[in-house]
């Protein structure tokens, strides 16, 4: 039975994603950057999107930021490379902090859109090390109720960000029960921050219309209101559903009514309220860095490429790093070195020779 459970409440989480745009509208984003031996970095961002754009008409821009003259727009021939990209951006900086620098984007979308990038290159005789980081912000602030409120720290890492530093030692059975506490524990967080958005969003427009009695009560008896549709688990909590339930507390039809005239507009700011803009994006994020990888902080790693998956959930928790350290060697140094070391020995016989 608590299997069964699990099942059902796993297919009411995934039902109200999809209801509230988070998986259906997800696009596929591809981004490369190759960090050459120089420092220079050269950017390829892959989308697939309106032709219109090719042709000029921004209307129509794919990307997460606005596409300016620097920037080289190609057209893909996906009948013979069978992608599912039919477009990509390219553009060569000096640095790369030059990329999210100078990018225009609507404020909602900045944290995914412009990420801090820097990459250090540090000279050594035999070596050239490369310090690369990306650090995408935490967006903690754009969410009603925080989630520290529903997990600690270490499990928001585990949950969000595929960090298990404090599981380590745990076979897959007892791993598995965590994750079942940990889902419920996001099922409710999630539930109540779409209560607060639409119940928000509902307050805020029918109290420009009609401040009733009803409407004055709205955040006075929220908590309560909530407590009463989160009792039930069979129905997803969608503004239809919050305002059956304000009709049935207040003994009315006007909140049903009410969103039945609106509901347009309430959908369309309930979904700006919950950042859906910014939910709706997923970039596979892959870097290509010279020389020996060293160390990297994922584990998606083929041959020279490493791959990071980055959506907005990675970051509810605390800012997202991408790291990556790198080696390249110096061959001419270490000849130097051996051809000085062989003079050394050269010098050191001829002069023992003479004595």
């Amino acid at each position: 039975m608590k299997n069964n459970n699990r099942s059902i409440n796993t297919i009411i989480i995934s039902a109200m994603l999809i209801c509230c745009g988070m998986v259906s509208c997800v696009s596929d984003y591809r981004m490369i950057t190759t960090i050459n031996p120089d420092a220079s970095c050269l950017r390829e961002i892959y989308v697939d999107g309106n032709l219109k754009f090719l042709t000029g008409n921004m209307e129509y821009n794919p990307y997460l930021f606005h596409v300016d003259t620097s920037w080289r727009i190609t057209a893909l021939d996906t009948s013979k490379k069978q992608e599912k990209y039919n477009m990509k951006i390219s553009k060569t900086v000096r640095n790369i902090g030059d990329f999210s620098a100078n990018i225009h984007c609507d404020e909602a979308l900045q944290p995914l859109a412009a990420p801090i990038e820097t990459l250090e290159k540090h000279f050594r005789w035999f070596y050239t090390y490369y310090t690369f980081k990306t650090v995408y912000p935490c967006i903690s602030d754009k969410i009603p109720v925080p989630i520290d409120q529903y997990m600690s720290k270490d499990e928001q890492k585990a949950w969000f960000q595929d960090d298990f530093s404090a599981y380590w030692g745990m076979n897959g059975y007892e791993l598995n029960d965590e994750l079942n506490v940990l889902e419920d524990k996001f099922f409710a967080w999630y539930l109540r921050n779409i209560y607060e958005v639409y119940l928000e969003t509902i307050y805020s427009l029918a109290r420009l219309s009609d401040s009733n009695l009803y409407v004055s009560q709205l955040l006075v008896i929220k908590d309560t209101l909530f407590q009463m549709i989160n009792s039930s688990k069979d129905e997803l909590l969608e503004s239809k559903d919050i305002n059956k339930r304000l009709d049935q507390y207040f003994n009315t039809t006007y909140f049903s009514d009410f969103y039945e005239a609106n509901k347009q507009q309430i959908e369309e700011e309930s979904e700006e309220r919950l950042s859906m803009g910014l939910f709706s994006k997923a970039i596979r994020y892959e870097l290509i860095i010279p020389g020996k990888l060293i160390s990297a902080n994922t584990s998606l790693i083929n041959q020279d490429t490493l791959t990071w998956n980055i959506t907005a959930m990675r970051l509810v928790p605390d800012n997202y790093e991408l790291i990556a350290i790198s080696r390249t060697v110096h061959p001419w140094a270490f000849v130097v070195v051996a051809f000085f070391i062989i003079l050394s020995v050269y010098c050191l016989m001829k002069v023992k020779k003479w004595r």
